[in-house]
């Protein structure tokens, strides 16, 4: 099953779960959407994306099998039958695109503008408009009577969820549609030899353009449906009636020694994403912030991969990961727990941990609950304050990102994480709170940290906000261990943390704004002695 774009194969989920009776069934996500890496160019034909998914099907194991798409996934998978003929025994297109001439130039220069974050925030209000106005008109840029649709609005966690599959793709969201715009489905399907079905429903707005295909091979039907179930059905009897290969598929992935590899972990029927290195030197496990993930930890995490075996979670209701399994809102503790739980299943010795802000938190907790399986815990920029701001963190700044019609929550995330840097807290955006030093306002930087935050809406106000109580000094006294302290360039917790390293002498390391420097400095503490305490 190959999806539509800028979509992923999330789309296929209930389709894949309806048709598994019939098929084994696999929807990769294609190169640049989803958690596909992308193609590494700016344009890109469906010859590619037709070459790149046979890479992965032979990868697994794959023989022969049948196809279906919708939408840009269907003109992907005319192209697979055209150059691999050999390979599909059937296909099921739901809905193509049919372009040439004046109609073309025009889809091509304006229905697909770059995407890239302004300093203001107002690609996001651009973004979440052009979701709404693809629901009203097709194009959407052709808001006329003539291109008026009759397609309800979708609630705001619908044009939510293609928001975030959008910021996934990011820029690169126009490639798969420009070579589908252009691919000449016309003159493939004269000579198509594979058993091919194209239909689209009547809504679709896709479906007049079957009438433009005015000759095909023998082995093509070419029916319109009167409703998206009817388009479905039809796909399903096309496809069953061409039995595929029943192969042994190798469905596990193969990690690589040149780069982080990632792995989805099931844990207590939850989904966890990680990202692993290869297996040379100490094994250190990165904890990201609350609202961070994987990607936010990622420079990092190359950089200690080529000196260390890196792993990096995206916590319960985080980046990738489903969200806690129990149901309760995601604290310090249910997140450790999920970190034992991995540990565990992937049989890790006893590793460091560093965590970034609370993700330093939940390593403490990790620490304290299953100390056989810390060496040392390095917390980088952990949360260190009185209760008077915790108290006030908790009460205005955790505000919910939870998806407004008008979208006016893509703003207010927008504006919380630049104000973030130039505000500390971010709220206090008065004399008082303005960070010391040159601020670090890159829009593409912001834009991680905004897609990142809107993925873990929910889960992250509760972790932080349980992060921030009790104080730092009462769980590193329950984690039983010598924490290593880091406090990187313009940190707002640096001179916090530099005094409640004082007493105790516990080591602290500042790190200079450098990036080389401050990796080397945080690999000269990795390599340090363990500072677990032999009495837990």
């Amino acid at each position: 099953m190959l999806h539509q774009s800028p979509q992923s194969s999330r789309e296929l989920l209930p389709l894949m779960q309806a048709w598994s009776g019939y098929f084994t069934v696999l929807a990769p996500d294609s190169p640049g959407y989803g958690l596909s890496d992308s193609l590494g160019v700016e344009e890109a034909t469906l010859g590619d994306f037709a070459e790149a998914t046979l890479e992965f099907l032979d990868a697994i194991g794959a023989g022969c099998f049948c196809v279906y798409g919708f939408h840009t996934g269907g003109m992907i998978g005319i192209a697979l039958a055209e150059r691999y003929p050999d390979r599909v025994r059937a296909l099921a297109c739901n809905g193509v695109a049919v372009l040439a001439g004046a109609e073309l130039r025009e889809i091509l220069a304006q229905y697909l503008p770059r995407f890239e974050p302004c300093w203001d925030g107002s690609h996001l209000a651009w973004l979440w408009a052009r979701l709404r106005e693809q629901t009203i008109f097709f194009p959407w840029h052709k808001r006329a009577a003539a291109s008026r649709m009759n397609f309800p609005m979708p609630p705001p966690e619908r044009l939510q969820a293609g928001v975030l599959e959008f910021l996934r793709a990011a820029d690169h969201y126009h490639v798969a549609y420009r070579a589908a715009f252009q691919y000449p489905v016309a003159e493939v399907v004269r000579t198509l030899r594979v058993p091919a079905l194209l239909t689209a429903a009547a809504r679709d707005p896709l479906c007049p353009h079957l009438d433009r295909i005015t000759a095909a091979a023998p082995s093509v039907e070419i029916t319109p449906s009167a409703t998206p179930e009817e388009a479905v059905q039809r796909c399903l009897e096309h496809v069953r009636a061409h039995a595929a290969d029943r192969a042994a598929l190798r469905i596990a992935s193969k990690p690589d020694d040149l780069r982080l590899w990632p792995e989805v972990l099931g844990v207590n029927g939850t989904r966890l994403q990680l990202l692993r290195g290869a297996r040379r030197g100490r094994p250190v496990l990165l904890l990201h912030e609350a609202g961070g993930s994987t990607r936010t930890m990622r420079t990092l995490a190359d950089a200690l991969a080529d000196h260390c075996e890196v792993l990096t979670l995206d916590l319960p209701g985080h980046g990738e990961s489903d969200p806690w399994w129990t149901g309760e809102p995601l604290g310090v503790g249910g997140a450790a727990d999920a970190v034992i739980a991995v540990l565990e299943s992937l049989g890790m010795p006893p590793l460091d941990i560093l965590g970034v802000e609370a993700g330093g938190i939940v390593a403490l907790e990790v620490a304290s609950r299953a100390p056989s399986r810390v060496s040392r815990v390095v917390l980088v920029d952990p949360p260190v304050c009185e209760p008077e701001l915790a108290a006030a963190i908790r009460t205005e700044g955790l505000p919910s990102l939870a998806p407004d019609w008008h979208g006016g929550h893509l703003s207010r995330c927008w504006h919380m994480q630049r104000d973030a840097r130039l505000y500390f807290p971010w709220f206090r955006r008065d004399p008082s709170g303005i960070r010391e030093g040159e601020p670090d306002l890159d829009a593409r930087g912001i834009q991680l940290e905004v897609t990142e935050r809107l993925k873990a809406e929910g889960a992250w106000q509760s972790l932080l906000a349980d992060a921030l109580s009790p104080g730092i000094e009462v769980r590193i006294t329950a984690a039983g261990i010598e924490p290593v302290l880091v406090s990187t360039a313009r940190s707002p917790w640096r001179k916090r943390l530099v005094a409640l390293a004082a007493e105790p002498g516990w080591p602290c390391a500042l790190l200079s704004a450098e990036p080389s420097a401050s990796c080397a400095a945080l690999l000269a503490l990795l390599s340090g002695p363990d500072t677990c305490r032999e009495s837990r």
